[in-house]
């Protein structure tokens, strides 16, 4: 139910969805195999995970066996996924809502949220959005787009939404779009949404005719926050990565694949110096690492590290690299490595206390809590500071403010 004229309100989120991201990825890279049955099997190669149109109206449907599905299409081409490569196009939705907002989220892979509030300017039509989303997107994947007011309407817009189209759904109109969607969308636990099925409840609008109180004495908060979501008011932010913005990307493409360990750790090094050689990262201290290694076979290998304290000596961020390597089990030779520093600190250099021991307690705290700020994204504690310590009550005579070291 698309409108012209948009209200500021109703474009706050937007949604970008591949439902099957792992098969389309394989599609796009098999051009030949447009219009075919098509299925994709599990890692054991002996199920069927997901199934193109031409496949289903065959008969064939995930969590058949690929005997059977071959049985009942001859024709059918079954793929398996390879991990690689579905990352490469996850990262690719990531890129191309970033183009968008600086405000990004991948909730999983083939799902990314983009907080649209300020850009009203930029895209004042709906229209707008969904080329400037789309621009970054293989035509192929099938992309759809959803835009809304609140998360949960996006992502079902984004889901109704026919393949390389946009749906936006007003706010006055959320709660009736979302009245016929099955429960098992809300953001409920499995075990949560089966309750609701045996006390009859199989639709958003049933459970939104609920008591709020009524809900949340049953369910708890999460309760609460899917009660909201069915009414089209989801309360959940756009959460990016603090970091995602701040890093150096290096990337090094090895022909023949690296098959030893002294050759991945020599290879690893050089790129670790062209990283921090970067005019980014000059002067600059590192809060996260990331290595990622795909394999000859499009295997993939990933492991990422918040660091307790921001580092930039190349010295000691090797070694954390090097640790990482040296009990890693790789699924294979590797044709490709990504090294990225990321959470890139403004400052150059730390000044000590001269008083050690004095300071010792108080710098083991700043750095618990410089942490916890990269993992979360904000300080976990607060400090108390006086306001008004003549006020009669004692709860106005303090105030917390956020512990920032």
């Amino acid at each position: 139910m698309p409108t012209a004229q948009p209200d500021v309100q109703s474009r706050s989120v937007a949604c970008l969805a591949i439902p099957s991201l792992a098969l389309h990825s394989e599609l796009v890279e098999r051009p030949g195999l447009a219009g075919a049955p098509v299925a994709l099997s599990d890692e054991a190669r002996s199920r069927v995970v997901e199934v193109t149109r031409e496949a289903r109206l065959r008969g064939v449907r995930a969590g058949m066996t690929l005997r059977d599905a071959v049985g009942l299409c001859p024709t059918l081409s079954i793929l398996e996924a390879r991990s690689a490569l579905v990352a490469q196009y996850a990262e690719a939705l990531v890129e191309a809502m970033s183009a968008v907002s600086p405000f990004v989220e991948e909730s999983e892979q083939g799902v990314v949220f983009a907080d649209l509030r300020g850009t009203d300017g930029l895209y004042p039509r709906v229209e707008d959005v969904r080329r400037a989303v789309f621009a970054g997107v293989p035509p192929r994947l099938s992309p759809q787009l959803g835009i809304a007011g609140a998360r949960f309407t996006a992502y079902v817009a984004a889901r109704r939404a026919e393949p390389s189209d946009a749906v936006h759904v007003p706010a006055q109109h959320a709660a009736g779009f979302l009245a016929s969607e099955p429960i098992a969308r809300l953001p409920l636990p499995v075990e949560e949404i089966e309750r609701l099925r045996m006390l009859g409840i199989s639709t958003c609008g049933e459970f939104a005719a609920f008591p709020r109180h009524a809900v949340e004495a049953q369910f708890g908060f999460e309760g609460g926050v899917a009660w909201l979501a069915a009414r089209g008011e989801d309360p959940r932010p756009v959460r990016p990565r603090p970091w995602v913005r701040e890093r150096v990307v290096e990337v090094a493409q090895a022909d023949p694949p690296l098959v030893s360990r002294e050759a991945i750790l020599h290879a690893l090094e050089q790129m670790l110096g062209r990283a921090l050689r970067q005019p980014r990262a000059a002067h600059r201290f590192v809060r996260l690492i990331r290595l990622r290694v795909e394999t000859e076979r499009g295997a993939l290998w990933e492991r990422e590290q918040a660091l307790r304290e921001p580092l930039g000596d190349r010295g000691r961020l090797w070694t954390v690299f090097r640790t990482l390597v040296e009990y890693a089990e790789f699924p294979g030779p590797l044709s490709l490595v990504t090294l990225e520093l990321g959470g890139l600190t403004e400052e150059s250099g730390r000044q000590h206390s001269l008083f050690v021991e004095q300071m010792r307690r108080r710098e083991q705290l700043d750095e618990m809590v410089r942490h916890l700020k990269v993992r979360f994204g904000e300080s976990p504690l607060a400090r108390v500071v006086e306001v008004e310590p003549w006020h009669r009550l004692p709860e106005y005579r303090r105030a917390l403010l956020e512990y920032d070291p």
